[in-house]
C-alpha cells in the first residue's frame, strides 16, 4: 500500500477511535469511571490530524487515546508551570472547565511532539489497576475450594508491574456482605455489590505458595520513570485510584516479584514447568487478553488446555472483549480433556462495582 494512502486510512481509523473513546470511555461523566477532561480533548483531537499523527505508529492501536493522554500527563508531572496544568483536577485545586482545555493541550503536544512520540513508542497501556483484585479474589477463593483447599500457585498473564500479584496482601470491603483480608494493609479496596446475589466471601484468605507473572514489557516499580508512567495512566479525575496506586507501588517495592519478560506464547511452557506439583495451579488475566490479537490469544488458551492433560488447572479471566456489553469475571476449570466454565460476575473496569451472577 502506498505510504500516503496507508497514513490517510490509519488517520481515519484514529478519528473513529478517539470519537468512540470520547463518548463511551471518557465520556461517562455521570459515572465515577468517566473523565470529562479526556472526553472533551478526545472529541477535539479526533478532528486534528496533526495531533493524531503523534500516535499514528504506536502498537497499541485500540488504546491510542489512553496512550497519548498518558504521555502528556507524564510530561506534565515535570512541567507544572505550563498553562495546561490548570485543567487537570489532580494537578490544581480549582481546575478550569475541560471544554476550554484544547488550545492549551494542542500547544503542549506540538511543543513536546518528539518526547510524546518517544513515550508512546516505548510504553503501552499497562494500567495495573489493583481495584480489580476485589473481583479476582472471589474467583481465587472459588479456585481454592475446587482444588481441595490446597495452597495456590498463581500465574498472571499480562502482569505489568505485578501489583495484582499481591492480591492476598490487601484488604477488601464489600459493604453489607462483609470484609476480608488485611485491615492493616496500606491498600484497602472497596467494591459496591449490585444485584440480588451476594457473593460468598472466603472465611480466610487462600494460601499462596508460588507466584509469577509474564509480560511483554514488565514495569519495574523500582524504576521511577516506569512508575511515573503507571501514575500517568490514571485519569486526572480519579484521585482515589491514584492514591491506591501509590500505596500498591510502595507495597510492591517491599516484595520480590518474579515477572518473566516476553510473549506468553513463547514463555508459558517453561514457566508452567516451574509450578510446584503439590499446589493448585491458577492462571489469571485481567484486561490483558482483550489487548491481545485473537489468533495469539487462542494459541495461549490452547497451550493452557494442553498443559491440563498432565495436571488439573484453573484459569480466571476478567476481560471486556468487543462483543461484550460489560466486563465479565469467568472461571475455567481444566481436567484431562474436559473444561468447565462458570460466569461469576459482571464487573466495572476499575473494580468499583460488581454484579455477582453465579448461583
Amino acid at each position: 500500500m502506498d505510504a500516503s494512502l496507508f497514513e490517510e486510512t490509519e488517520l481515519a481509523h484514529l478519528q473513529q477511535i478517539f470519537t468512540q473513546h470520547a463518548i463511551y470511555s471518557f465520556g461517562r461523566s455521570t459515572f465515577p469511571d468517566g473523565s470529562p477532561l479526556y472526553s472533551s480533548l478526545a472529541l477535539r483531537a479526533a478532528e486534528d490530524k496533526e495531533i493524531l499523527r503523534l500516535v499514528l505508529y504506536t502498537s497499541t492501536k485500540r488504546h491510542r487515546p489512553n496512550t497519548l493522554f498518558a504521555a502528556v500527563q507524564y510530561l506534565l508531572f515535570n512541567e507544572v508551570s505550563d498553562e495546561l496544568v490548570a485543567f487537570y483536577p489532580n494537578l490544581t485545586p480549582e481546575p478550569r472547565p475541560p471544554e476550554e482545555a484544547y488550545p492549551s493541550f494542542r500547544a503542549f503536544c506540538l511543543k513536546h511532539a518528539d518526547e510524546i512520540r518517544r513515550l508512546v513508542t516505548n510504553y503501552g497501556v499497562q494500567t495495573n489497576e489493583v481495584g480489580r483484585c476485589s473481583d479476582l479474589v472471589l474467583a481465587f477463593d472459588r479456585v481454592a475450594q475446587l482444588g481441595g483447599d490446597r495452597s495456590l500457585a498463581m500465574l498472571e498473564l499480562g502482569a505489568s508491574a505485578g501489583l495484582n500479584m499481591l492480591w492476598d496482601h490487601y484488604g477488601y470491603d464489600y459493604g453489607v456482605a462483609g470484609y476480608i483480608g488485611n485491615r492493616a494493609a496500606p491498600v484497602q479496596l472497596r467494591c459496591e455489590l449490585r444485584g440480588d446475589i451476594l457473593p460468598p466471601l472466603p472465611q480466610a484468605m487462600p494460601v499462596v505458595i508460588w507466584r509469577m507473572g509474564i509480560d511483554l514489557n514488565p514495569i519495574d516499580v523500582h524504576d521511577e520513570g516506569a512508575a511515573r508512567w503507571l501514575r500517568a495512566l490514571v485519569w486526572p479525575e480519579h484521585r482515589d485510584r491514584a492514591q491506591r496506586l501509590e500505596a500498591a507501588i510502595a507495597m510492591a517495592r517491599q516484595h520480590h516479584l518474579s515477572i518473566v519478560a516476553g510473549d506468553a506464547v513463547d514463555r508459558l511452557p517453561e514457566v508452567l514447568a516451574q509450578v510446584p506439583a503439590e499446589a493448585t495451579l491458577c492462571i489469571y488475566h485481567s484486561y490483558a487478553m482483550n489487548q491481545t490479537p485473537e489468533p495469539v490469544r487462542e494459541r495461549i488458551f490452547a497451550q493452557i488446555a494442553d498443559a491440563a492433560k498432565t495436571r488439573e488447572l484453573f484459569r480466571v479471566s476478567e476481560e471486556w472483549y468487543n462483543e461484550m456489553p460489560q466486563a465479565e469475571l469467568e472461571l475455567f476449570w481444566y481436567r484431562s480433556n474436559e473444561m468447565q466454565h462458570e460466569k461469576l460476575a459482571e464487573c466495572q473496569g476499575h473494580g468499583r462495582w460488581m454484579k455477582f451472577v453465579a448461583p
